[in-house]
């Protein structure tokens, strides 16, 4: 069921990019780490207002940049090579969101500042682990709907529904696609309330929760499978 080939699993990564997402604006000085476009907006909105807020958005632009390039360049690489698979790549994702965890916790961000060096390591450790998501997305698990964005999805669902009043001899599949959207996208809003709700009581301990489901996904991969990247 849980199997990176089922389409349970982008729902579940649904919900952990916007839980991750929520838990970086409601702590993080409305920073966006997996939403790359989230922050291009609130980075021209705070470039002549909030300079320092702004330099974050910066930052976590050129973090994105450069380990999204490292992220796909060497899982393509060890792909090719047979040498890891989806598990440690779910894994090594789960232990980054934990490290943002702990370092966020354990430290004060909000007391920081947003140059701090303990708000620049939380927010570099989930904006590697949001790339890393992209990465895994782009290249192993291609055959399933982006987990970061909605909008595409958003628009293949209204697409969908079109195609199932407008071409009754393919309502099925059309059946079939309504469906999975629709669960990606209540699976993602579902992250960010949950998310928005549990850092009012838990304050950035809520991110087990991601944690928590990202290695129980790297738990229940196969040891051995053939990838192609």
């Amino acid at each position: 069921m849980l199997h990176h080939s089922r389409p349970l699993v982008p729902i579940l990564l649904a919900f952990c990019a916007c839980f991750i997402d929520v838990v970086c604006i409601l702590g993080l000085f409305h920073t966006f780490t997996a939403f790359i476009t989230g922050t291009l907006v609130v980075l021209c909105t705070e470039v002549f207002h909030q300079g320092q807020n702004a330099a974050l958005k910066v930052f976590v632009l050129a973090v994105f940049f450069g380990s999204t390039l490292f992220w796909f360049v060497s899982v393509t690489a060890l792909v090719r090579k047979n040498r890891i698979a989806v598990r440690h790549l779910f894994a090594l994702e789960a232990l980054l969101v934990a490290g943002f965890m702990f370092v966020a916790g354990l430290g004060d961000p909000s007391a920081g500042g947003p140059l701090s060096a303990v708000t620049l390591t939380a927010v570099g450790f989930s904006t590697v682990a949001m790339s890393l998501q992209n990465v895994i997305m782009l290249t192993l698990l291609n055959r399933h709907v982006p987990t970061t964005i909605m909008t595409g999805n958003t628009l293949k669902l209204v697409l969908g529904i079109a195609d199932y009043f407008t071409h009754p001899e393919t309502r099925p599949d059309s059946r079939s696609r309504i469906r999975h959207q629709a669960f990606v996208l209540m699976a993602f809003a579902a992250g960010g309330l949950l998310a928005s709700f549990l850092m009012t009581v838990m304050g950035f301990w809520a991110l087990a929760i991601p944690v928590a489901l990202l290695m129980l996904l790297a738990i229940v991969q196969p040891v051995h499978e053939p990838q192609v990247a």
